[in-house]
């Protein structure tokens, strides 16, 4: 009996003391918590001035970033304004021009664009990481991008420099980042497939659509004699141009040496007065409208604003449009690559949207003079 009371006596007075153990310990936390809630949040306290030392506070982290010409950073990886440059060089270059042909602002819009695609491609890296064994690149696919790139540069120390610009520690680097772009295209094109197809119906409804802008202009073959308004008066010019039009009709003389000897118009003169195939859209419609009521190999004398023309049509072809049938895998080629378009674009704007706090730009940096 003694010990059935005495029992639950001892577990009774067990719960007790670790009930009281609970209490002080969960106090504990809570003091713990608080602390660190006022510390680290609210206040910057002895953890949070640690917590500063080890990684960097915010204001010595940018300045870091600044210092070392890191524009971006995205998933924390860094974008150097280096890379941005060697990217406007890049866009210069496709098109004819260099640094000096551009001025601040479209330095910025220019380095602006790039450093949305560099941080795209970060992006882009990032998903497909994940993914990478459903998209396998070869080496023959990489060799050909390495040599395409290669071939940009008139010297190997002139891409050893872009590599370096770049961030690159040599071609394995290099080959890496390449097979990497491709494997990037290999995943875009795959995740935009849907909707990029245009069909025969789709293609023949924006043929019906725009007939207008697919229909050639009429146009006609010309050659004239040129007397300016500015240094001939009308008696002079109208008395030389018809003596020269009784030389054509008499067989006195032919038309290209007529235009070398008399006329004005110094570029065509040299090619016997021929000005090509016109349309009504190429020329001032005082002279459009003079040349296509002119009867074919029948010269005349025109007078336009600019001065007088002894004129002659030698050929013409009516408007044509072609047939759909002719036109078709132009369309359709044109349709897809604007679908393409928009959808990679779009595709972009959505990797923004779903990680809108994993990019970091240092705007100010943008306007700072070129990079080396």
């Amino acid at each position: 009996m003694l010990c059935g009371f005495f029992v639950p006596a001892r577990i009774e007075t067990l719960q007790m003391k670790m009930s009281s153990k609970f209490v002080i310990r969960l106090a504990a936390w809570c003091v713990l918590m608080l602390y660190l809630l006022f510390d680290l949040v609210l206040f910057e306290g002895p953890i949070k001035q640690q917590v500063y030392r080890m990684q960097g506070s915010p204001s010595e982290k940018l300045g870091n970033d600044l210092e070392r010409g890191i524009v971006a950073r995205v998933f924390t990886k860094p974008i150097l304004l280096s890379q941005v440059d060697y990217g406007v060089d890049d866009h210069l270059w496709r098109s004819g021009r260099s640094r000096e042909d551009v001025g601040e602002t479209e330095r910025l819009a220019l380095r602006t664009s790039v450093l949305r695609e560099l941080c795209d491609q970060v992006l882009l890296r990032e998903k497909v990481a994940l993914n990478h064994k459903d998209y396998p690149i070869t080496d023959a696919e990489i060799n050909t991008a390495m040599l395409r790139f290669a071939s940009r540069f008139s010297t190997p120390q002139d891409l050893t420099k872009a590599m370096a610009d770049f961030g690159f520690e040599g071609e394995k680097e290099l080959r890496f980042r390449i097979a990497a772009r491709l494997q990037q295209n290999k995943y875009l094109a795959h995740h935009i497939a849907r909707g990029i197809a245009v069909t025969d119906k789709e293609a023949h409804a924006w043929y019906t659509v725009h007939t207008k802008s697919l229909t050639t202009p009429a146009l006609r073959k010309v050659r004239h004699i040129f007397l300016a308004a500015l240094g001939n008066s009308e008696e002079d010019a109208q008395r030389s141009l018809k003596e020269a039009l009784e030389f054509l009709e008499s067989g006195t003389n032919d038309f290209a040496s007529l235009s070398s000897k008399l006329s004005d118009d110094e570029r065509s003169k040299k090619v016997g007065g021929d000005l090509g195939w016109l349309s009504r859209q190429r020329i001032p419609d005082d002279f459009a409208n003079a040349v296509f009521a002119l009867p074919l190999q029948q010269p005349a004398i025109i007078k336009t604003k600019l001065g007088w023309h002894l004129v002659e049509v030698t050929h013409s072809k009516p408007a044509k449009l072609e047939s759909f049938e002719t036109l078709k895998t132009e369309i359709i080629v044109a349709l897809e690559t604007s679908r393409r378009q928009e959808a990679v674009a779009e595709y972009r704007k959505n990797l923004h949207r779903q990680h809108p706090d994993k990019v970091v730009v240092h705007k100010e940096l943008l306007k700072a003079p070129w990079s080396n």
